[in-house]
């Protein structure tokens, strides 16, 4: 059996602490096999903010992969933000971006973020194909999770609708790789979306944050279990003083490698 813990959005600068000092002591005791953590780990990208995200993550003593978030780039610095959007990001994590394997599953990060778009939102998502592909390749043909910041497409049930360029094409890429799990933020919200194509299927998965900066009323990660060819994600919501388990599905791979719930 193997636990992932999948956090987003702890957005220090504006972070929660006492769902914060929750989530350390139980992240603890689930004993993780590694942790994913899907950008904005920033409110702001200021280096302080870098340094206390870094400093609350090593706690933990389990493999880790970090991606940036588009809070993950320097707001007050429009300069720096157009030419070196990550390099903030880079100085603190560049050693926690590596692909990550755990058991006979494969994991491989992809920046969903950018700088600055020309669109009115900067802060929306954008996939690089190209970028796709490259982390595809390192996934190989081991059973796959991508981790990225932005969902490829609007979760269901998200208090967010997301507008991620080129999300749909990236969806259809996956589909048919051994991908099984897509793993994101952004939305501030729990949630699970099964996306199936002819070519093949794969289980979309957002964290909710543990910061103040609340969508869905309520602090929240979650732990992914892989046993066998089952998944199964648990949802742990902060009440304000304790986090709470709500199940968020059950689903199985089955022989052609497709995702279904069960």
């Amino acid at each position: 059996m193997i636990r992932i813990i999948q956090l987003a959005d702890l957005h220090f600068g504006t972070e929660d602490p006492r769902a914060m000092d929750a989530a350390a002591g139980l992240i603890a005791s689930l004993g993780p096999d590694a942790l994913a953590i899907c950008g904005d780990l920033t409110q702001r990208g200021k280096r302080r903010e870098f340094e206390a995200a870094r400093d609350w993550l090593d706690q933990f003593e389990t493999p880790q992969l970090v991606v940036p978030g588009n809070h993950d780039t320097p707001l007050l610095n429009a300069v720096s933000r157009v030419a070196r959007p990550f390099s903030r990001f880079e100085r603190h994590f560049a050693d926690r971006s590596s692909p990550v394997s755990v058991g006979r599953w494969r994991a491989a990060g992809l920046n969903s973020a950018r700088g600055w778009q020309a669109r009115s939102n900067w802060a929306e998502g954008s996939i690089s194909p190209t970028q796709l592909r490259i982390a595809l390749d390192e996934i190989g043909d081991n059973p796959g999770i991508l981790v990225c910041h932005h969902p490829f497409k609007p979760p269901a049930n998200a208090p967010l609708r997301t507008r991620t360029a080129r999300g749909i094409k990236a969806s259809a890429m996956v589909a048919p790789s051994p991908v099984r799990l897509v793993l994101s933020g952004h939305v501030h919200g729990a949630s699970a979306d099964l996306h199936t194509y002819s070519e093949g299927s794969y289980l979309g998965l957002t964290a909710g944050t543990l910061s103040t900066r609340l969508r869905e009323g309520q602090a929240s990660f979650n732990a992914i279990t892989l046993d066998g060819d089952g998944v199964s994600v648990i949802a742990f919501r902060h009440d304000g003083n304790r986090f709470n388990p709500h199940t968020l599905g059950e689903w199985e791979i089955g022989p052609g490698g497709t995702i279904e719930a069960v």
